[in-house]
This record gives structure tokens, sequence and C-alpha cells, in this order.
């Protein structure tokens, strides 16, 4: 997060319930990193239901789509729900999961360093 402070915005997309959600953000001390918070119960949809990642873009000041990277460590919703709204995706395998059938995204990493490291490419 340190490296892209600044540099690029960035945002989460997250389901479940709004007061967990900001509970768990504000302990970690990361919330002042991210630009934008969106949560499935302020939506009224979760992912990978490509009407959230509509509403994020929306609140992001709609970028361009070749632009906006979707990084998630859940397949089955993260990169789902980003390649169904358009988006490039990356996904955080930490734990060596087998991926889905069907589920493709356009970049694996498996730690964030290597993410860093993707990101600094591109």
């Amino acid at each position: 997060l340190d490296s892209l402070k600044g540099k690029v915005k960035i945002g989460i997309i997250t389901n479940g319930f709004t007061a967990l959600q900001q509970i768990r953000l504000e302990r970690t001390g990361l919330r002042d990193y991210f630009d934008l918070l969106v949560i499935s119960e302020q939506v009224g949809v979760a992912k990978p239901d490509p009407r959230i990642f509509e509403y994020a873009l929306k609140q992001a000041g709609n970028p361009s789509r070749d632009r906006v990277l979707m990084v998630g460590d859940t397949a089955e919703s993260d990169i789902l729900g980003g390649i169904n709204a358009g988006l490039s995706t990356c996904w955080l395998n930490a734990h060596n999961r087998a991926l889905p059938e069907g589920i493709n995204p356009a970049w694996t990493v498996t730690s964030l360093n290597e993410l860093e490291q993707l990101l600094c490419k591109h």
C-alpha cells in the first residue's frame, strides 16, 4: 500500500455488513490508504454481481476500465465479479487453491510482494 499511495486510487469492494466492515478496516489502521469503500449492504448487491462494480466505478469518477485492476483473494466473488464487470483481474492466491473452472484471471500472484512487482511492471 505504501508503494501505491498517492500514485493511484485504491478502493475496496466488500461483501458484508456496513458496521462490521468499517470496524474491521478501522482496526487494521489501513483506512487512510483507501480512496473508496464500497460495502454490499449499502449497495444492495454483492460480488460477483457486476452492479456493485458499476457502483464502485461511478463513485471513483468513472475511470476508463482499461486503467482498473480488480485484485482479490476469492476467485468466485472477486475475480468472477471483476470479469463480469469487464475489468482486468489479478487473483491473490496465497493459499495455493485450485482455480475454479471457468474463472480465468489475467494474472495470478501468491503474495503481496509478487503483486507489488506485477504492479510496478504495468
